[in-house]
C-alpha cells in the first residue's frame, strides 16, 4: 500500500541534508513522490539531492538552502513548492538540533534560545505558511518531530526537552483544531527513540550517541511513512521509546526521576560540581 500511496504527491521535508530527513527524502523519492529539500548545510543538501536524483529520474527535485528558525525563509520556501509544483500535500518538520548538552546552570541564555528557535518554532513557523497550501488538497499531511524527550526531561537536556514538550503540546493542540475545519489535513507526532542520526555531534554527546542512538534511520522513517498512511496520530518508534513512553505514563514521577538519573553516567562530571559558576 506504501510503495504506491506516495505516488506523485508533493511532499516538503526540512533537515533533509542528512539523518532522518535524508531517509525520508530517499525512501520517498522510490516511491515516486514530488520532493522539496531544505537545510542548512549545503554540501550535506547536495548529497541528498544526488541521492534522490539517482533514485528517482522521473520527477523534479526543488530545493533550498534555509534556516528553519528564519520566517522569511519559510515564505521563500513555501514560494518555491508553488513555483515549482503548484502546491504541497505534505510537510515533514524534521530539522532539528541537539541543545546545549549542559546542566541548565551552565548553558547560555543565548543557547537556550537557539534551541528553542529552531526546534520549536521552526515547527510553528512551518505549519502557519504551509497549512494554506495543505488546506487546499483532497488528502494532505502535518508530520511534527518530537522525541522520547517530549515525555521525560534527562539531565544536560532541559533545553532540548524543552523545546520537544513544546512542539508535542502544540502538536496535539493542532490536530484537534483541524480536525474540526479541514479533516483531510492529517496531523502526527513522532517521537523517535535512540535513531542514529548525526543530531548528537559535540564531543559531549559522543558516549551518549554511541550508547542510545542504535536504531537506523532508514526503519524509523519508514515507519513514520507506513503509520501516515494509516493515519496514525501518535508514532512512537526506535530505541528505548516504547519503554519511556510508559514509564513516563505509568510510573510516579518520584520513581521516574531515579531511572533518569541513570543517564548522568553519561555527563561531564565537572559541570556537575556544587563550585560551578553557575552557582554564583
Amino acid at each position: 500500500m506504501t510503495m504506491s500511496f506516495y505516488h506523485e504527491k508533493i511532499i516538503a521535508i526540512t533537515g533533509a541534508a542528512s539523518g532522518m530527513g535524508r531517509s525520508y527524502a530517499t525512501l520517498l523519492a522510490q516511491q515516486g513522490a514530488k520532493l522539496l529539500l531544505s537545510d542548512v548545510d549545503e554540501e550535506g543538501l547536495n548529497e541528498t539531492i544526488a541521492l534522490v536524483n539517482a533514485l528517482n529520474r522521473n520527477q523534479k527535485v526543488a530545493s533550498m538552502i534555509m534556516d528553519v528558525s528564519q520566517p522569511e525563509h519559510w515564505q521563500q520556501f513555501k514560494d518555491l513548492a508553488l513555483a515549482q509544483f503548484g502546491g504541497c500535500h505534505m510537510l515533514i518538520n524534521n530539522a532539528g538540533i541537539e541543545g546545549a548538552a549542559q546542566p541548565f546552570w551552565a548553558s547560555m541564555e543565548t543557547q537556550i534560545k537557539q534551541t528553542m528557535d529552531v526546534n520549536f518554532y521552526g515547527v510553528v513557523y512551518g505549519c502557519r505558511c504551509f497549512i494554506p497550501l495543505l488546506v487546499k488538497q483532497d488528502w494532505a499531511s502535518i508530520v511534527n518531530i518530537s522525541s522520547i524527550f517530549g515525555f521525560i526531561g534527562t539531565p544536560n537536556a532541559s533545553d532540548y526537552c524543552a523545546s520537544k514538550f513544546a512542539v508535542r503540546g502544540y502538536t496535539e493542540a493542532l490536530m484537534v483544531e483541524l480536525a474540526h475545519v479541514y479533516p483531510q489535513v492529517q496531523v502526527h507526532l513522532v517521537h523517535p527513540g535512540g535513531v542514529d542520526t548525526d543530531i548528537a555531534r559535540s564531543q559531549k554527546t559522543a558516549k551518549f550517541k554511541h550508547k542510545f542512538l542504535t536504531t537506523p534511520s532508514d526503519e524509523m522513517c519508514q515507519v513514520v511513512l507506513d503509520d501516515v498512511v494509516k493515519n496514525n496520530p501518535r508514532i512512537i518508534y526506535g530505541n528505548h521509546a516504547q519503554k519511556t513512553y510508559w514509564l513516563s505514563k505509568l510510573l510516579p514521577l518520584k520513581q521516574l526521576k531515579k531511572i533518569i538519573a541513570k543517564g548522568l553516567a553519561l555527563v561531564d562530571k565537572n559541570e556537575y560540581s556544587p563550585d560551578h559558576k553557575g552557582f554564583q
